[in-house]
C-alpha cells in the first residue's frame, strides 16, 4: 500500500504518512507551521470522489 501525501495550504510543505498508522487525516497539522489548513495530495482507490480538506466542513 503506498503512503498518503498531504500538503499545507498555508507554508506549502509537503510530506507523507503510511497507511495504518492510526493517524487520522482529519485530525492532521502540519509538522512545519503547526496549521490544520492541509489537504490529501493522493486521493487513494477512491476514484477522486471522495475529498479531503480540513478547513472545509461538509
Amino acid at each position: 500500500m503506498s503512503d498518503r501525501k498531504f500538503k499545507c495550504y498555508k507554508c506549502s510543505h509537503q510530506w507523507e504518512l503510511p497507511h495504518g498508522t492510526g493517524e487520522m487525516g482529519i485530525n492532521l497539522k502540519c509538522p512545519k507551521c503547526n496549521s490544520s489548513s492541509i489537504h490529501r495530495v493522493n486521493r487513494g482507490g477512491y476514484g477522486g470522489r471522495r475529498r479531503f480538506c480540513n478547513t472545509h466542513k461538509v
